[in-house]
């Protein structure tokens, strides 16, 4: 199947949102932009439905749309990435709660534009998926969580496309002249079976982009999967690895968010300047992880861009 998706979103969740928010702009990673905006501006009325548990019985309130909201969540504008950090408290609940529960802060999903959000939806409850969480305005979906969880523990996002409103959001928040000019490329999964987790990545339509590579100086296996013009890199870690401390901490999960930067060299003299580890550079200098998992438990790759 071709995704013909735009890239929305990544959505972590957290016990304290304003901590997070600090420390990304702190180290010089992301810049706070406030709360993400409801999608779409409609005045009428909205329902949400979710699972109260991970695998539980659904949960619908309704609510009246279009007038003054508020929001619990913020935003950090990292280059043309717009990271969701929503705090919720851990325990018994909403399913994103057991997450935190489990698992602690991190990114547990990933949302997209779709011009065909009912027919995309299907195809995933069509290969074993579930719909987790939905929400409608007058009766029309406007969000939907997926459950991909299986390997990887991340959830697809899909979401109309972007209305003229949100738009003019997301140009106002990247020309912000503390925002970093970095490309979004995708992010770094952990993964304890690369060989079960590809072959689900597969089934689910996504896109593979190559064999399997060994990645040397970063101690692991990796293998590269395309959805949505977003990269998603399965990576099996070795002992001493990274990524190996997180994945004994928290399980199967995005460890790493990647960019493409202009100039790799000034970007880790900046990081290095704000006190800043640099955890890892590759032996010809075009790529750099960057420690920014103090908080939110994910670290940061640059790319030389070519």
């Amino acid at each position: 199947m071709k995704f013909n998706w735009s890239f929305n979103h990544l959505g972590m969740m957290v016990t304290d949102r304003d901590e997070v928010l600090e420390y990304y702009q702190s180290i010089g990673l992301g810049v706070s932009v406030g709360p993400q905006p409801l999608q779409p501006f409609i005045a009428g009325e909205g329902e949400i439905t979710f699972f109260r548990e991970l695998d539980g019985d659904p949960v619908s309130h309704k609510y009246q749309t279009g007038g003054a909201h508020h929001f619990r969540d913020g935003q950090s504008q990292i280059g043309n990435c717009q990271l969701e950090i929503f705090p919720m408290k851990p325990g018994p609940g909403m399913f994103i709660s057991r997450y935190l529960e489990k698992k602690g802060n991190g990114i547990n999903h990933i949302a997209f534009n779709t011009t065909d959000i009912e027919n995309d939806t299907q195809y995933f409850l069509d290969r074993g998926c579930d719909l987790v969480f939905n929400v409608t305005t007058n009766g029309k979906t406007i969000e939907n969580y997926i459950d991909t969880r299986l390997h990887g523990d991340l959830m697809i996002s899909l979401r109309p496309p972007a209305d003229d409103w949100e738009k003019s959001w997301r140009k106002n928040n990247e020309s912000h002249p503390l925002v970093n000019q970095w490309k979004f490329m995708g992010i770094g999964i952990s993964v304890n079976d690369l060989e079960s987790a590809a072959s689900y990545y597969s089934d689910l339509g996504y896109e593979k982009l190559n064999n399997s590579i060994k990645r040397k100086e970063w101690k692991t296996i990796c293998q590269e999967f395309s959805l949505g013009g977003i990269h998603f890199e399965l990576m099996k870690s070795e002992e001493g690895s990274i990524y190996s401390e997180s994945i004994k901490k928290r399980g199967e999960g995005v460890t790493e968010i990647i960019f493409e930067v202009s100039d790799i060299q000034k970007e880790i003299d900046r990081f290095k300047a704000k006190g800043t580890q640099i955890l890892q550079v590759s032996d010809d200098d075009k790529i750099a992880s960057i420690q920014s998992g103090l908080k939110g438990n994910i670290l940061t790759r640059l790319v030389q861009k070519l």
